[in-house]
């Protein structure tokens, strides 16, 4: 097996594969292997047809932590090899084989192909968000009526003022310092080694913008750049938000960056992807206030040991 380091120059390969069996999740996104690096390390093995992921950054000596396989799961004896393959990796490593962030679809191939090898653990914290391009645009309904009357709101008060625009390269340098303002606003309530893997996620993302298929708006008010958003496809038919920031002090600026990224980026996509709330409580009631139409959920497979 031969894994290599994830580059930009495996963006088409894997945005192949992602587009075809991904399933929409942000997981198998070409965007988050390549700038979640420092987090994941994620590293590539291309091999019969099929794509193996496995995640250097978070494996350990006891265990070895790998992605679902990419290819057509159809195939039941190709995955029964791919599969197996990722085994004997990680028992070359002295390791066993741990599966992270499964879908409903690959766990339940991986326990039929596999009976009685692996442990199953649903993991709350990673279901993904899935809402319809129409649910996030317009906001429909008496249960959404509220957020339509934070956003009016905002409008009214800022009337003029705010202005709106697709990002492009003449923005990136007002985003960087806008990041490293709220950055040090953020670190004065509370220091998190996550928001440190974030922001280097984030200046890989501003770097290679177009490179890497990003879209997204910034928000000025008098003038000033107030909040900005940023997500890119997972296939044809599913957006993936990955960055939302936005001024605290200013009321209801992430309604606004949620619904007018939306509008002005997502139009084309029938599924929008708010991925997980990782376990956060002020996440995941915010997430959950959008009703998503879906939650894709998640589970752990560890490799049961044999004595």
């Amino acid at each position: 097996m031969n894994f290599r380091n994830v580059t930009l120059k495996d963006k088409e390969l894997i945005k192949d594969y992602m587009y075809r069996y991904g399933e929409g999740s942000c997981q198998h996104s070409f965007v988050s292997m390549y700038c979640m690096a420092d987090k994941y390390g994620d590293s590539v093995c291309e091999k019969d047809g099929w794509l193996l992921i496995c995640r250097e950054g978070i494996s350990t000596d006891r265990e070895r932590a790998y992605l679902f396989p990419m290819g057509d799961i159809s195939d039941a004896k190709g995955l029964e090899r791919a599969i197996s393959e990722i085994i004997n990796d990680a028992h070359e490593h002295g390791a066993l084989a741990c599966f992270q962030t499964l879908t409903e679809n690959a766990k339940n191939a991986v326990v039929k192909l596999f009976p009685d090898r692996f442990t199953v653990t649903p993991v709350r914290d990673y279901s993904e968000y899935i809402y319809t391009y129409e649910k996030l645009a317009e906001l429909p309904g008496h249960e959404m009526a509220s957020k339509r009357y934070d956003i009016n709101t905002f409008y009214r008060t800022y009337g003029d003022t705010v202005r709106v625009e697709t990002i492009t390269d003449s923005h990136i340098e007002q985003i960087r310092s806008f990041q490293k303002l709220w950055l040090e606003n953020k670190f004065c309530e509370e220091e998190d080694v996550q928001l440190d893997q974030e922001n280097t996620a984030i200046q890989l993302g501003l770097a290679h913008f177009e490179e890497l298929e990003l879209s997204g708006i910034v928000i000025y008010i008098k003038g000033e750049l107030c909040g900005y958003a940023y997500g890119t496809p997972l296939s044809n038919d599913s957006y993936d938000v990955i960055i939302e920031k936005g001024d605290r002090r200013i009321a209801d600026i992430y309604r606004v960056l949620n619904r007018d990224l939306v509008r002005l980026c997502c139009s084309r996509y029938q599924y929008i992807n708010r991925e997980e709330d990782v376990g956060v409580e002020g996440l995941r009631r915010a997430k959950l206030s959008y009703k998503p139409d879906f939650l894709l959920n998640k589970y752990r497979l560890t490799e049961v040991k044999h004595e």
